[in-house]
């Protein structure tokens, strides 16, 4: 009797015991942290990373590839590709000496110098803060050719330096907007309904920052119109009805810098907010897709800074030394070259495929804009000391599919893809968009504790049978 009591115990502690581990084991989530997004994208971003340190060869995407990973907390020093090639830092300092006329990319540069914590009056034997004092026009108020993103990157830079912005440049800025409340990429105020999203949430950023708050009522109604169903903002609803990355991010910096609150009852709408629209975008691998477009360095690079909830010239503070993994550097599998054996007979002439008719080409969307984890000083010089030619900027005219930034109006456009909407909204995609839940049959009952109560009664049922056994009177 004893050993038949002993055996049973020991087989219900058998199998009760991985029940309780089970219900004692928490359940890891499935979704995925903002910061774990934006990572993300800055690991595709720095898989992306060309041999001379930058980003498609562009000044914007670069430095908004800086001012991402130092939202992050990520040491832009640190920024040097798979190949651990030139850093991005490096790319910048050069490409600035080929940018000393233009004031948007002159800005940009120095809000990315900025967040990584170096002083642009004297990064690398440069002075971009005397370069960009050197295209303002004390008797306009312009910066460079006095577009939007030229004279809002211009203001941006001089805030997250430390300086202070001439008041006839701020003068100028407000000036440019129409009277729906919108701004424009040219250099002159759009008539209601010419202007865009991208245009407007810059220069909104760069006079919040600069705290002017004077035009905040009428752009942010105008923005409201821009807002579609499912929470994400489109370039301009004259072009199209679907929100994409770009808009997204550069929208969402720009409500943050006027104090709005992008989750907010005011800001939402029956599919979601801007923030879930955008996580909405982000494919498996970490990077953003352009709708009908597929994945791209271009409109992936704002989206880390815009998912951590940093404007331009806010301020930043990264870890020194802290770098991104680099298990996404893949050592590429050489091709073999085939050797043709035989001489083709005849030559077919292909038909040439006519090319579809496209939306709007000219996208502006500028990039992220952190402020420096040490703030510099720089008090933009009131006179210029040279009056560069100013270069017309083209404002966005026929309707290409995709857009580029107005940083870098030679961008790459990524070549058209089959739609990906459905798949990027449904699927879980790693750091991404938000994954749906499985059905629990178990009507809401944790499973581990389900696995205990069934393995408690196995126990109790086999204690049981054992005391029957022992209580049936012995065969004589």
């Amino acid at each position: 009797m004893r050993r038949l009591v002993v055996a049973s115990a020991i087989l219900a502690t058998l199998l009760v015991t991985p029940f309780g581990l089970a219900a004692a084991t928490p359940t890891p989530s499935t979704s995925s942290t903002d910061s774990e997004r934006a990572t993300a994208a800055l690991q595709y971003l720095l898989a992306a990373q060309g041999a001379d340190g930058s980003i498609d060869g562009s000044i914007g995407e670069t430095a908004d590839f800086v001012i991402g990973a130092s939202a992050v907390g990520f040491d832009p020093a640190t920024l040097h590709g798979c190949n651990a090639g030139t850093g991005a830092l490096d790319y910048l300092a050069t490409a600035s000496d080929k940018a000393t006329t233009d004031a948007n990319k002159t800005g940009k540069a120095i809000l990315a110098i900025v967040a990584a914590g170096d002083n642009p009056a004297s990064f690398v034997g440069r002075d971009l803060t005397a370069r960009l004092n050197a295209l303002y026009h004390s008797g306009t108020g312009a910066y460079g050719d006095g577009s939007t993103f030229s004279q809002s990157f211009a203001v941006l830079a001089v805030v997250a330096s430390g300086g202070t912005v001439p008041a006839a440049a701020m003068t100028d800025l407000a000036s440019l907007q129409g009277p729906d409340g919108a701004w424009s990429y040219g250099s002159a105020a759009p008539a209601s309904g010419a202007g865009d999203s991208n245009s407007t949430a810059i220069a909104l950023m760069a006079l919040d920052q600069a705290g002017v708050h004077s035009t905040d009522t009428a752009a942010l109604a105008y923005l409201k119109t821009q807002q579609v169903a499912d929470g994400g903002f489109v370039y301009s609803t004259a072009w199209g009805s679907t929100s994409d990355p770009d808009s997204d991010s550069i929208v969402l910096q720009a409500l943050l810098a006027a104090g709005q609150d992008p989750t907010a009852a005011a800001w939402s709408k029956t599919g979601g907010d801007v923030l879930t629209a955008l996580r909405a975008g982000q494919g498996s691998d970490g990077g953003f897709i352009y709708p009908g477009s597929g994945e791209s360095a271009f409109t992936t690079s704002q989206v880390p800074a815009a998912l951590m909830r940093v404007p331009y010239a806010a301020a930043i503070h990264f870890t020194s030394g802290h770098s991104l993994e680099t298990s996404v550097c893949q050592t590429p599998t050489p091709t073999a070259t085939a050797t043709p054996t035989a001489t083709p007979t005849a030559t077919r002439t292909a038909t040439p495929t006519p090319k579809p008719t496209a939306r709007p080409t000219v996208r502006p969307t500028p990039t992220p804009k952190p402020k420096p984890t040490v703030r510099r000083t720089a008090a933009p010089t009131t006179e210029p000391t040279q009056s560069p030619a100013d270069t017309a900027t083209p404002e966005p005219t026929a309707s290409p599919t995709w857009a580029p930034t107005p940083t870098e109006a030679a961008s790459p456009s990524p070549s058209a893809i089959s739609a990906v909407a459905a798949e990027t909204s449904n699927s879980s995609i790693g750091p991404g968009a938000g994954s749906s839940a499985p059905s629990d049959p178990t009507g809401g009952i944790p499973a581990p504790l389900v696995y205990a109560l069934v393995g408690l009664g196995g126990a109790f049922i086999v204690l049981c049978g054992g005391w029957l056994v022992l209580a049936r009177p012995a065969k004589s």
